[in-house]
């Protein structure tokens, strides 16, 4: 994991995509929840370089990668047996590598937890029915979902 402090200058730029979006379908809630994910968006340039790229399947394109970033907004910092996510309605997108970050919900910090090849994921994932409860936590999904420990990335 790579801890960040998060910019002013990154809020504005998330910001500003942000409040150009209307509310999208699955979103946590219209402008917060897309600033969230801009802000991942963000920290994962930060990290592995390239452009950050507004289509439906991916968000970053790095080196000749294809990488859609999945972010989690979060009360404390994360641990490397929390788990990341991808919904079982957003496993159709074409990419090559999913990312995955964590944002305090101050938007203070965040933090790069690693990545990891599609076809690697869902090799690797546990898949989660909607209202199964996670016996190591007592989270009770709210959609059906794939989900890895982060210690199981790479960075």
């Amino acid at each position: 994991m790579k801890k960040f402090k998060i910019s002013e200058s990154a809020i504005s730029r998330a910001k500003q995509r942000a409040d150009a979006l209307p509310l999208l379908n699955n979103s946590i809630r219209k402008g917060e929840g897309s600033l969230v994910a801009y802000i991942g968006e963000e920290v994962a340039k930060a990290v592995l370089g390239g452009e950050i790229k507004d289509t439906y399947d991916y968000d970053l394109k790095y080196e000749s990668k294809t990488v859609d970033v999945k972010t989690k907004e979060r009360t404390v910092p994360p641990r490397d047996y929390y788990e990341c996510s991808v919904a079982d309605f957003n496993t159709r997108q074409n990419c090559d590598e999913y990312a995955f970050v964590s944002v305090l919900d101050n938007l203070q910090e965040a933090w790069y937890l690693g990545k990891i090849g599609k076809k690697e994921f869902y090799e690797t994932a546990i898949f989660h029915k909607k209202g199964e409860v996670d016996p190591d936590n007592n989270f009770t999904f709210k959609a059906d979902c794939y989900n890895i420990p982060i210690h199981k990335l790479t960075f």
